[in-house]
């Protein structure tokens, strides 16, 4: 089994072979391959391994709670080595949480993006959560967090407001795809920063960051860039 697609159209090939997964995770129980940087081939790629026995060397997922979409609306869902495989499916924005049979835990943020999980072996269980938005490191045992990761936090909880009392809401940002709610979110920062020059000079890495991606998101996902823009200003979602 394979991890390499080409996405339809215009777009970036999605995703990393399983065979450059597994070394990602030789030594290790996971690893944020190129999360701050979309734009690489294949996009940004947490890769996870879920063993039958812990390794006790770095960290031992037991399994992957994330989120999906049904119906409209947002629910939990989970991974783990009682999970059938092979399987291949979309994952929501929020959160992604990785947690050892300790119950500690790693926790990344997605815009969302497609899930794909394959036997590497009998005792070994590799999953693949690739994004042409960033999957950024957020709380954890065994990580730093990524220097865009707070703005990205207060993005979602300024989603939440409109899911919370706008009609209509939720199910409108549950049919973005990933591509649309990222762009939402730099047109937002894309007002911020433009309106804030103290902002842009105490944070030139995280501004030249934006412009990056802007121009990577308006000349790669120009339609979505657009629907992104206008997501943002419908619901309110830039920053006061």
């Amino acid at each position: 089994m394979t991890f390499d697609i080409a996405a339809a159209g215009r777009a970036p090939r999605l995703g990393i072979a399983l065979d450059e997964a597994a070394h990602h995770v030789e030594n290790l129980g996971f690893h944020d391959v190129n999360g701050t940087a979309p734009g690489a081939p294949g996009g940004a790629n947490l890769v996870v391994a879920l063993r039958e026995r812990p390794t006790l060397v770095h960290f031992d997922p037991e399994r992957v709670e994330h989120w999906v979409t049904d119906a409209g609306r947002g629910r939990p869902a989970e991974l783990s080595r009682d999970t059938a495989v092979p399987l291949e499916r979309p994952f929501a924005w929020g959160t992604i949480r990785v947690i050892d049979r300790l119950g500690v835990f790693n926790s990344f943020l997605t815009f969302g993006g497609t899930l794909r999980a394959a036997a590497r072996d009998p005792a070994t269980t590799l999953a693949v959560f690739a994004s042409h938005a960033p999957i950024l490191r957020s709380t954890g045992h065994s990580q730093a967090v990524d220097l865009s990761t707070g703005e990205v936090g207060a993005f979602f909880a300024r989603m939440r407001i409109p899911i919370d009392y706008t009609p209509g809401a939720e199910a409108r940002i549950a049919e973005a795809t990933p591509i649309e709610l990222y762009a939402a979110f730099h047109a937002s920062i894309e007002e911020r920063l433009a309106r804030s020059e103290e902002l842009r000079e105490t944070h030139p890495q995280f501004a030249a960051w934006c412009r990056q991606e802007r121009q990577r998101l308006a000349t790669l996902f120009g339609p979505e860039w657009a629907t992104g823009q206008g997501l943002a200003a419908a619901l309110g979602l830039g920053t006061p």
